[in-house]
């Protein structure tokens, strides 16, 4: 169970350990596709799938591998996916304080597969969008046309 929750006790900015750049660089940074596992809060039971993560750049970007890391370490709590989604995106707009983040959650739970209505093929989307990505619908929109591809 500590590895499973060790999310409890990582600092998001512990995490990046130096992997902020200051780069002119203004045009939208997406990694998709990172694969998370968690614990559901109200059964003790997995959930896992992917994440899409993007960001607007002001005037600094990250390590991309540290987006995962970000991901892993609000994954590793007792989570709901909604709250995943959203502290996700907040961890990345304090740490990295860009114009906008845009996070995109897709999950299993077996929750809703080992018990109650077993439904095995079923699986669960959640965003969670901050800045740019809520202001300006263009922004929204490019964002979730380049992860649908």
């Amino acid at each position: 169970m500590r590895f499973f929750t060790q999310g409890y006790s990582q600092d998001p900015v512990a995490i990046l350990n130096g992997a902020l750049f200051d780069v002119d660089y203004d045009e939208m940074v997406l990694v998709k596709d990172i694969e998370f596992y968690s614990l559901c809060e109200h059964h003790m039971l997995p959930f896992f799938g992917k994440a899409s993560v993007g960001y607007l750049p002001n005037g600094r970007i990250i390590g991309l591998s540290k987006i995962a890391r970000i991901v892993d370490l609000y994954a590793r709590r007792l989570q709901v996916q909604e709250r995943l989604a959203n502290q996700i995106a907040d961890g990345m707009m304090e740490v990295l304080a860009p114009h906008g983040v845009a996070v995109v959650l897709e999950a299993s739970h077996f929750c809703m597969m080992m018990r109650g209505v077993q439904k095995q093929g079923s699986s669960m989307v959640s965003s969670a969008m901050r800045g740019t990505f809520t202001e300006n619908a263009r922004t929204r929109s490019e964002f979730l046309e380049l992860i649908r591809s």
